[in-house]
């Protein structure tokens, strides 16, 4: 089950963090949404631990309401569980 994302924002960045189920498929839907927007994520962190995956992602240069966007739409993705 998908929950809302955690935003934690500083001047240049937005990091999201959140848990997800540790099936392939679930990273890459969660960076394609920052590449379709142009940008490379400026760190990428995820760590399997049995089920389940723990990721960070670190953007720079997103404008508040695309990120508060990007933020929803990850919660949607199938096999993100819930916000650190």
């Amino acid at each position: 089950m998908s929950a809302v994302l955690s935003l934690k924002r500083n001047n240049s960045a937005v990091r999201y963090c959140f848990e997800a189920d540790a099936e392939p498929g679930v990273l890459p839907r969660a960076l394609e949404l920052i590449a379709k927007r142009g940008l490379v994520p400026a760190r990428v962190f995820a760590q399997a631990d049995g089920d389940g995956l723990n990721v960070e992602i670190e953007v720079e240069g997103l404008e508040p309401a695309v990120a508060e966007h990007v933020g929803r739409s990850l919660g949607q993705i199938v096999g993100v569980r819930h916000v650190f």
